[in-house]
């Protein structure tokens, strides 16, 4: 019953308008600031990426019996 009513509660509450752009809206025009956006976050996603490969491969290695 305890999660009925806060199911209840969590549909009354106003919903969120989403990211995505109605088709009505004017589409704003793209600036380099908005291009340079896009490449630093494709950059650090990619760095991201990279970073918990490699640590899964650390992972992965097995021990050296002379490491200290």
């Amino acid at each position: 019953m305890r999660q009925f009513q806060s199911r209840q509660q969590q549909l009354k509450q106003p919903v969120q308008e989403t990211a995505r752009p109605s088709a009505s809206a004017p589409a704003r025009a793209v600036t380099a600031q908005d291009i340079d956006n896009e490449m630093l976050d494709r950059a650090a996603a990619l760095w991201t990426t990279r970073r918990i490969r490699s640590f899964f491969l650390l992972l992965e290695r097995p021990p050296r019996a002379g490491q200290r």
